[in-house]
């Protein structure tokens, strides 16, 4: 997403923040969550983005680079609507636990979906990446040509998003 956005210097230059230059990075490979957070770190110095902010970007441009990667098969096969998708999000990353053992993957479970308002909740063993989530979320709902907004609620049991969905684009066209 840096390179795509702000060019191949910026990147060189959040390497270099990250005390990471020389650094390759290798799809389908775990890194750390301290490089994870290190490149998120320099990436925000960099762009000049608050760091929710850049996470929530890097959320929705992931879907985008996920559903025309060589991951694009399995995204595909995690279903043609925003319900489905979300339903079997636990099943597609069990896939990549399974080609990627030391991965530690999230849990979403479906709460609520009526009236336009589906309930997700996120449960990770890792912190600091809600933002992220969020934007994965609107990403998501972009995908599948959802209009509406996202809230975030905190509770004991993990972080609950609503997605208030406020219809297709393509039907919002025709009621105009």
């Amino acid at each position: 997403m840096v390179v795509e956005t702000m060019g191949e210097a910026a990147w060189q230059d959040v390497l270099s923040q990250a005390d990471l230059q020389g650094e390759h990075f290798i799809s389908g490979q775990c890194y750390s969550d301290d490089v994870t957070f290190a490149l998120i770190d320099a990436a925000t110095k960099v762009s000049g983005m608050a760091q929710d902010d850049l996470l929530k970007s890097f959320g929705k441009y992931w879907i985008g680079y996920t559903a025309n990667s060589s991951y694009g098969t399995m995204f595909r096969v995690g279903g043609d609507q925003l319900v489905t998708f979300l339903t079997n999000l636990n099943r597609m990353h069990a896939s990549v636990h399974a080609t990627m053992p030391e991965s530690r993957m999230p849990s979403f479970e479906m709460l609520r979906n009526e009236h336009g308002r589906i309930d997700v909740l996120y449960t990770s063993d890792r912190t600091g990446l809600t933002a992220f989530v969020e934007g994965l979320l609107k990403g998501l709902m972009e995908y599948f040509g959802e209009t509406g907004y996202i809230t975030l609620e905190e509770t004991p049991e993990g972080e609950v998003f609503s997605l208030h969905c406020a219809g297709k684009k393509s039907e919002l066209k025709g009621a105009a």
